[in-house]
């Protein structure tokens, strides 16, 4: 008891004051008049301690021998008993596995009323119920369970929050004490996302367990052309001549230049898928008269990867450009170069045409303009512009710099497309074949740019619908 009121306990959430004049007067404590418990010393435990300490948070660990871990835990961190750090604070953070779960029934009175953190993880994805609700319905039944900090790494903790996302989803059945922990990520230096009720901890508990996601379809999908298109290249050209004639020399060429081909031309077509389910999605749009019509399962996928995708597609078209860069020679593209003399046998070769320049220069702003696309895709650069600026880096340069891909390719290839000798097989050569998709995409876009269906679409998009919502009876 004090002189003028009564001390809380950690379990208490109220303080008696006094004031001459008005009676007594009960206010809400706050966490923060409270250090922050974490019940367990190892590596998490100890960097979450010193990212606390950072942030001028006042911080106390529980552990089975307080003396032992002493020397090891941050400056200004007092380390002691289980129980008597908890009797401490308000907010416990449980940086201990599951397997260590059946150790905090020990704790269970101390723990009673008590908002517990849990920031453990999986070993692997299942469909049983999460860490955090084992925890809160046959552990700590007393307790007010929280999930979050699971999706943030040790050395994320010590680095100062540098090299990973400052994203922090919590989730727990009981709102105050996941506004509480909403705070205290706020306090760290992180952005939380309140995912609701603790069932949201299967998926939160789920995340660090992903491996990019977001990038599964994207990469089928470029592995899938990179296979298929190497073995149309191969089967078009040293194939065929090893099949009528028995040369071997373009297959032993194919590690370098025929697979130089073969990732221009997977480029190419990564760039044009980048924008073509954004076509498909207008027509469909136009077809219904409505934007909220959903789009089925697989565009709706196509369009969400579309970012991943033209981050390949600059991938490919980098190293395209290293190979072409260590390749161009008169001995490898003799088309691009004026002949010479013939010296003792040997044919020289002189300046490069202006075919070979043009190639050069198309090749080379295609390249420009797709990183200035993978440059405004970053996280850090988008967020510094509006949308409009957005949009009109991704939409109009995009489609640009689709236009130069496609008229870099027509270059290389304009050579050959009236040669009858190169449609071996009933096959058109590959420079023809990689070209139809973005022509065809170029076209589509120039109708839908038309001034009857851009007005429509545009309308569409605004939210005007071409049927009137039927009203219920």
């Amino acid at each position: 008891m004090a002189a003028n009121g009564k001390m809380s306990t950690g379990n208490e959430m109220v303080v008696l004051k006094t004031s001459e004049g008005d009676g007594p007067q009960y206010v809400k404590d706050s966490p923060r008049d409270h250090p922050i418990v974490i019940i367990g010393a190892g590596d998490y435990g100890r960097s979450f301690a010193g990212r606390l300490v950072k942030t001028g948070i006042r911080v106390v660990i529980g552990s089975r021998d307080p003396e032992r871990r002493r020397p090891n835990v941050p400056e200004d961190v007092v380390v002691t008993s289980h129980s008597d750090a908890i009797s401490r604070g308000k907010i416990v953070v449980l940086a201990v596995p599951r397997d260590a779960y059946s150790d905090m029934a020990e704790l269970r009175s101390d723990l009673t009323g008590k908002i517990v953190v849990d920031v453990s993880n999986k070993e692997r994805l299942d469909t049983e119920k999460s860490n955090a609700e084992y925890l809160s319905e046959d552990i700590l039944d007393k307790s007010l369970v929280v999930k979050g900090f699971n999706v943030v790494s040790a050395w994320s903790l010590e680095s100062g929050l540098a090299g990973g996302s400052k994203e922090v989803p919590i989730c727990s059945d009981d709102k105050e004490a996941r506004g509480e922990v909403i705070q205290l990520a706020k306090d760290m230096g992180f952005f939380p996302m309140d995912y609701g009720c603790l069932r949201a901890a299967r998926d939160v508990e789920a995340i660090p367990l992903r491996l990019l996601p977001g990038w599964r379809f994207a990469t089928k999908l470029m592995f899938g052309l990179l296979a298929f298109m190497s073995i149309y290249v191969l089967f078009q050209g040293p194939l065929y001549k090893y099949v009528k004639s028995g040369v071997t020399k373009d297959i032993q060429h194919f590690p370098g230049k025929g697979f130089n081909r073969v990732l221009a031309m997977l480029a190419l077509t990564l760039l044009a898928l980048v924008y073509f389910p954004g076509i498909i999605a207008a027509f469909r749009q136009l077809a219904y008269g409505t934007k909220y019509q959903r789009f089925p399962i697989w565009l709706d996928t196509w369009l969400k990867s579309r970012k991943q995708l033209g981050l390949l597609a600059l991938l490919v078209a980098s190293l395209h450009a290293i190979f072409s860069a260590c390749l161009m020679s008169p001995e490898y593209y003799y088309h691009m170069y004026e002949k010479g003399p013939v010296i003792e046998g040997r044919q020289f070769y002189g300046m490069m045409f202006w075919r070979g320049e043009l190639l050069i220069f198309t090749g080379g702003l295609a390249l420009a303009l797709m990183s200035v696309l993978g440059v405004t895709s970053t996280p850090s650069v988008q967020n510094a512009m509006n949308w409009r600026e957005f949009v009109f880096v991704q939409s109009k340069l995009g489609f640009a710099c689709l236009f130069v891909g496609t008229a870099h390719c027509i270059v290389y290839g304009s050579t050959g497309f009236n040669k009858m000798y190169l449609y071996v097989w009933y096959t058109p050569p590959p420079a023809l074949l990689v070209m139809l998709l973005p022509c065809l995409l170029i076209l589509l876009k120039l109708f839908l740019l038309s001034p009857c269906l851009n007005s429509r679409l545009m309308q569409i998009r605004r939210g005007w619908e071409s049927k009137p919502k039927a009203t219920p009876v």
